[in-house]
């Protein structure tokens, strides 16, 4: 499952009574799927989603799924029929109960069979609703007051502060000896002031309070509310006509001469473990964008909170988390080298480019077509007089170099053959402090960057898994979904990933089964592993699942999912080969900014062949038979997606 909660769906194709089922529910292939077996237990309600007292994100509308433990029973939540499959299980979609004290609602769950009757209180947390009346005694949210997240801003940055005040209400900012009033913000509700983050600064701050120094100084501000005589809630008996309170706003302006450094280094992690890189994105909670290899320095012009911008050129930015970032010590250079001779060095099964640099600068690669890619160095100015490409065969047939603003310098690579995948890391010179070891000193010191290309694997077009070695990763644990009657999604997942491993090795496959076992497997441990024991493709198996208030009708199918564009043409045949063989509708071929699918040595796609949540889907993941059709179809997929690599089409 993409999604780290489990949450779930209804499929209603085969459910009974017919006349519970939603009128615009679209048709399915029913015969896609095997039959829902039947069973014959005690009546034994049980609610499998959502968790007892969970919060959940719709107030109107939500899905509720689990059994009643026997297929000859009927079971009505709250007075409405919902339907139950011959196995037990029940997906429902129904309006949200009237909270009770707090924000608890409790569904009531009635299941009968013959005389015999169970019934259950599930209690949930709905999403927190204002009091109609939440002016009457206070002009200010005191959930928008108190301490802010800490900023770091230029000068000249536009600053915004924002509260959340009564509509009919006055407000302004108190910030040392200067008044300034709190317009209208994009609601009713919400005021927004809007400030150079200098001019806040030296409004705020008195000479003894602010330092201008490495520590932000907490800028305290007074936020006041008042009603006119004119407001509608201050006509009203008893309402508040005045309301103040504080906020802090710890604040660093930055010299835009002297930026600060940061020195990008990945903690270790023993959840997910690690693969050497830092992540970037284009906003402080965007998606992920760059790839920094560990080790990577960049002036920092920004913070918000817990993430950091790193400034890779004049209008170009890239966040990261602070916990990925250690900030050097004042006067630490900015990053900026200069680009001299290049040599290509081919070995058995890649071609390397080392890149001597006196920084270990931002970069990012990419791909502007099949047979074609782009190193950018962030701060690098082009000295470049040779490059050697070494003898042949050659997997780089040509190479280019230009020089764009910023500074930044990219160098443009022609390929003999489609780009299989790639990985850059930095090295450091022997004693060079401030680099990996954590010492964080001063020395910038010389870097190499290390690029790696790698070609297509020897593909035999008459049998094109021969040989192959191929990760094959069961999704889950940790986390992942449960359905309706318990199975885990884990557990389907691992039972899928052993057939297609058997399927591949009957093909002449070398498959690696990253997980064999139930225990916890880290996203990056998995990735690492698959790189460790040398695999040209990586899949991983899992099942769907839909968000909290999703209503799930017509929903449900099978997608796949890449990141790079070398695992598009994967994707695109995994997806084939999964409709081919399992017949559900077809939610297409996604970009999807995954952890797994993020790894760019090798084509890496992740499957969703059915929904978990659904009732039918998860009695077909149990089914021996369906989890080898599961299986049989991304096998389908890896040996279409090969053959077609055999021929020279773009993988």
């Amino acid at each position: 499952m993409a999604a780290a909660a489990a949450v779930t769906a209804v499929l209603a194709a085969g459910c009974a009574p017919a006349a519970s089922r939603p009128p615009d529910l679209p048709a399915v292939m029913t015969t896609a799927l095997p039959p829902v077996p039947e069973v014959r237990g005690p009546l034994t309600l049980r609610v499998e989603y959502p968790d007892s007292l969970q919060r959940i994100a719709a107030a109107d509308s939500n899905f509720l799924f689990g059994t009643v433990g026997t297929g000859d029973a009927t079971l009505i939540v709250d007075g409405t029929p919902v339907p139950v499959e011959p196995n037990g299980a029940f997906l429902a979609w129904l309006p949200v109960p009237p909270a009770g004290p707090g924000d608890t609602a409790v569904y009531r769950l009635v299941a009968r069979r013959g005389a015999e009757m169970d019934t259950l209180r599930h209690p949930v947390l709905r999403p927190p609703v204002p009091p109609a009346d939440e002016w009457a005694d206070r002009l200010l949210d005191p959930t928008r007051l108190g301490e802010r997240p800490e900023r770091w801003s230029l000068p000249d940055e536009a600053l915004a502060v924002e509260v959340r005040a009564a509509p009919d209400a006055v407000v302004e900012v108190v910030a040392g000896r200067t008044t300034f009033a709190l317009p209208a913000g994009p609601e009713p509700e919400i005021r927004v002031l809007v400030l150079r983050a200098e001019e806040l600064y030296r409004a705020a701050c008195v000479p003894e309070d602010c330092n201008w120094g490495p520590e932000p100084d907490r800028l305290r501000l007074l936020v006041r509310a008042r009603r006119t005589d004119g407001g509608a809630a201050g006509a009203a008996s008893g309402a508040r006509r005045r309301d103040e309170g504080a906020l802090v706003l710890p604040l660093r302006i930055l010299d835009p001469v002297r930026l600060p450094v940061a020195e990008l280094r990945e903690p270790s992690d023993p959840v997910h473990g690690t693969d050497g890189v830092v992540v970037g994105r284009p906003a402080p909670s965007g998606p992920y964008r760059w790839r920094f290899p560990h080790g990577t320095r960049a002036e920092v012009d920004g913070r918000i909170g817990a993430r950091l911008r790193l400034r890779l050129g004049p209008a170009l930015h890239a966040w990261v988390a602070v916990e990925d970032a250690a900030v050097l010590p004042a006067g630490t250079p900015a990053p900026r080298a200069g680009v001299g001779d290049l040599r290509f060095l081919t070995l058995a099964d890649r071609t390397e480019l080392a890149v001597p640099l006196a920084a270990p600068l931002p970069l990012a690669v990419e791909r502007p077509d099949a047979r074609t890619v782009d190193l950018v160095l962030y701060g690098a100015v082009g000295l470049t007089d040779r490059i050697s490409f070494g003898a042949e065969p050659r997997f780089v047939t040509a190479a280019e170099w230009t020089q764009e603003a910023g500074p930044a310098w990219r160098l443009r690579l022609r390929l003999a053959a489609p780009l299989w995948g790639w990985r850059a890391r930095w090295e450091r010179a022997a004693g060079e402090r401030g680099g990996s070891d954590g010492s964080g000193g001063r020395g910038g010191g010389a870097a190499t960057l290390r690029l790696e290309l790698r070609g297509p694997p020897p593909i035999d077009p008459a049998a094109p898994l021969r040989g192959r070695r191929i990760a094959v990763d069961p999704g889950h644990p940790g986390a992942g979904a449960t359905g309706p009657t318990g199975l885990y999604e884990g557990d389907a997942n691992l039972a899928v990933g052993r057939i297609l491993a058997r399927l591949l090795a009957e093909r002449g496959a070398e498959p690696f089964l990253v997980r064999d076992d139930t225990l916890p497997l880290g996203l990056y441990e998995r990735t690492s592993a698959a790189e460790a024991a040398g695999a040209e493709l990586f899949v991983s198996i899992h099942a769907n699942a839909l968000p909290d208030g999703v209503r799930p009708f017509g929903r449900e199918g099978t997608s796949t999912y890449h990141y790079h564009p070398h695992a598009a043409a994967l994707a695109d045949a995994v997806q084939r080969g999964m409709l081919e063989e399992m017949r559900l509708r077809d939610l297409g071929v996604f970009w999807g900014d995954l952890a797994v699918t993020r790894m760019s040595w090798m084509p890496a796609v992740l499957a969703e062949g059915a929904f978990l949540m659904m009732p039918r889907h998860e009695a077909a993941l149990r089914d021996p038979a369906f989890q080898a059709r599961y299986a049989r179809g991304v096998l389908r997929g890896i040996e279409a997606f090969l053959r077609a690599a055999a021929s020279g089409e773009a993988p």
